[in-house]
């Protein structure tokens, strides 16, 4: 695995992970385990930034499935499209997109399950280059 991918695996991977972090305690406050005003939770509690967070979530995560081929003779860029990853890359786009169309502690369920996607998918690329 070259460099480029292993950066863009380690970035998504910590984002994602930034989400899924973020909306277990959103709904650890919910239910009234945890204190509302923790700065990761204020932080988004604006739409603006949760529509990033989980946009820059799924732009890595496709970053991450390009396979850079530097060959002279053909110098293009592919789609690494097979596999569990990509199945996790679907389901976990698929649920990020949706959590745009619910409300509430739903929309944050929906972050939580796609996050967890994007984490297995991250994982196993860069498991995989090692």
């Amino acid at each position: 695995m070259y460099k480029a991918s292993i950066i863009l695996n380690s970035i998504g991977l910590t984002v994602s992970f930034f989400c899924f972090l973020h909306c277990m305690l959103v709904i650890l406050t919910f239910i009234n385990i945890l204190n509302s005003n923790l700065m990761v939770i204020e932080i988004f509690e604006n739409s603006n930034n949760h529509t990033v967070l989980v946009l820059s979530g799924i732009t890595f995560a496709t970053l991450s499935l390009i396979k850079f081929n530097f060959n002279p003779k053909f110098k293009k860029l592919e789609f690494e499209f097979k596999g569990i990853s990509s199945l996790a890359f679907i389901i976990g786009t698929v649920l990020l997109i949706t959590s745009f169309y619910v409300d509430g502690i739903y929309s944050e369920i929906f972050v939580i399950f796609g996050a967890l996607f994007f984490l297995s998918m991250h994982t196993l690329k860069l498991i995989k280059s090692h």
